[in-house]
């Protein structure tokens, strides 16, 4: 596996190197001190993983990783930032999987890289990486961004209403959770639903990024995306009242088709085709963008398994049985009756499908 450092400084580059001989990394690594330099690099020998420093004369860090996007989308890209101006957060959101703060503990970086080289090896699948790769954002519902802008422009915000109306768009909940969960911020454990994510972040910060940043302004009406968050949402709010309360369920059930919001992805009416390991490709590819992102592992598997949840080895009905049974019936097609029969749920069907037709008579926008 191949990793890249760029940074301006070499002295930070030569204690990289230092700490790297320490910790006895199984990766080659390599180091540029420009954006150009690491640009040639890459020509002769593509990376695995790019991490590079926001700040750098000629060309910072964002410019670097567009660039690494456009030409390798394959490449796990990280950058270093010790700066948070709403225009770099902004610009490292178009172009970075994960974020992290200036000065870094290196043993925490290296962490974040094996994680990203195995997540990688993970998800070897040409189709899933090529996919993926030039994503860093998906269409928002236009009719809840300006609300949530509306509702944040307003002095007496209220971070409960702004919790809920981000909480009902798949695309912008996972943007700011991706944020939340990045290194920059993190301050701990990891976030498993959107109101913790703006608490995490604080209101101020969530204000700042969505309005300064254009990264969903430009969202044009779309039926179909309008159709896909209506269906996260009702499926969140069922596997809410399956499970009995917030967090896991709810927010894995509204980002479990996230990989439709992708055009490539769009159902044709047919099934979806089979990435490696004989997962639907769209549940492969949405699993493997969010991990990209750094959301939590639990959310992340929980995506990529929903659709089958019989290949679960447990044979109990948990968080992932719950997900699979809200994104199937707010989707309009039934729960596999054979998985609910192995777990002993099957005589709860008629109960949830009466709670996904109450929900479906309580207006929620």
């Amino acid at each position: 596996m191949q990793v890249m450092f760029v940074d301006d400084e070499s002295r930070v580059l030569s204690g990289i190197e230092r700490a790297i001989m320490m910790h006895d990394a199984d990766w080659e690594s390599r180091f540029a001190t420009s954006g150009p330099e690491a640009l040639a690099m890459l020509e002769e020998t593509p990376a695995d993983v790019v991490v590079s420093d926001m700040r750098m004369p000629f060309m910072d860090g964002a410019e670097l990783l567009a660039q690494v996007r456009d030409r390798w989308p394959g490449t796990i890209r990280i950058i270093l930032s010790g700066y948070s101006e709403p225009d770099a957060t902004r610009r490292m959101l178009d172009v970075a999987h994960r974020f992290v703060a200036k000065p870094c503990d290196s043993a925490a970086l290296f962490t974040m890289i094996g994680s990203a080289l195995a997540l990688r090896d993970m998800f070897k699948d040409p189709a899933v990486l090529g996919i993926i790769g030039r994503i860093n954002q998906l269409p928002a519902s236009p009719k809840v961004f300006t609300e949530v802008c509306q509702l944040i422009a307003r002095p007496d915000s209220d971070t409960r209403q702004i919790a809920e109306r981000l909480a009902s768009d798949p695309a912008l909940s996972a943007k700011i959770m991706q944020l939340a969960n990045s290194a920059w911020f993190s301050r701990g454990g990891k976030i498993h639903d959107i109101g913790s994510a703006i608490t995490h972040l604080g209101l101020e910060q969530v204000k700042l990024l969505v309005l300064a940043s254009q990264f969903f302004a430009d969202a044009k009406a779309d039926p179909y995306v309008e159709q896909l968050q209506h269906r996260a949402l009702l499926a969140s709010k069922l596997a809410e009242r399956i499970a009995g309360h917030q967090g896991l369920e709810p927010t894995a059930a509204l980002l479990a088709n996230i990989a439709l919001l992708i055009p490539e992805m769009r159902e044709d009416g047919g099934e979806s085709p089979l990435a490696r390991d004989n997962i639907p490709l769209r549940s492969a590819v949405g699993a493997y963008l969010l991990a990209l992102w750094g959301l939590p592992m639990d959310i992340v598997e929980i995506v990529a398994g929903h659709a089958q949840p019989s290949r679960s080895t447990n044979g109990v009905f948990d968080a992932l049985g719950i997900v699979h049974v809200a994104v199937a019936l707010a989707n309009h097609t039934l729960p596999d009756r054979d998985y609910l029969e192995q777990t002993g749920m099957l005589n709860q069907l008629p109960l949830w499908q009466q709670m996904l037709a109450t929900l479906q008579d309580t207006p929620h926008d």
